[in-house]
């Protein structure tokens, strides 16, 4: 994959507009993304209604418009996922799109994650350039797009895998039994699964 222009902006928000985001990565970051995963623990997948949900993590520092969980529209839910361990899920109260998780007092909140299903169709796949008829019909021809760099999860890879749905491939070199550092590594889903 080509190095995209820097900086990289990241623009989306909910179905319906009523929450929005705009981020900018600082100058010079990273590729492939480290702040990037797939999450299979059953909460993100029951509420995103993704069987494998993919996370970016950002920053308040990033943002370029005031952040969306100040928005009358907003809502969330606090889940205890473990003794200690408390994630408040964010939402739209209009559309209903599941928008991302945070751990911080709104107040205090220094980062959190986005959905990338969250992300603009233009900034995921790229631009309208035109249409081509083929043996279907139709098709829209896109140029840009940052899917495949936010979507990388080659530096990263899976967390909470013991809640892997059978049958999908979690690519990345490193498929976490919990949370990110703090879990138990595995190279094998079955290992991880399998683990006491």
């Amino acid at each position: 994959m080509a190095l995209p222009e820097q900086p990289i902006r990241i623009t989306g928000g909910c179905n319906c507009g009523a929450l929005r985001y705009d981020f900018t990565f600082p100058p010079h970051t990273e590729i492939p993304l480290k702040d990037n995963y797939a999450c299979l623990c059953t909460l993100c997948r029951k509420f995103t209604g993704a069987v494998v949900p993919r996370l970016l993590s950002v920053y308040t520092s990033w943002s370029n418009i005031p952040l969306y969980h100040h928005a009358p529209e907003f809502r969330m839910y606090t889940t205890h996922v473990l003794d200690g361990f408390t994630g408040h899920r964010g939402f739209c109260g209009n559309c209903g799109s599941s928008m991302g998780t945070h751990h911080d007092p709104i107040d205090n909140i220094q980062g959190f994650t986005i959905f990338l299903g969250t992300v603009d169709e233009e900034v995921l796949v790229g631009k309208v350039i035109g249409e081509e008829e083929g043996k279907y019909g139709a098709r829209v021809m896109r140029k840009g797009g940052f899917a495949e760099l936010l979507a990388d999860t080659s530096k990263t890879g899976s967390i909470w895998v013991e809640n892997a749905t059978p049958g999908y491939d979690l690519k990345g070199p490193k498929k976490w039994r919990g949370e990110e550092d703090e879990g138990e590594w595995f190279d094998d889903i079955e290992k991880a699964s399998n683990a006491h």
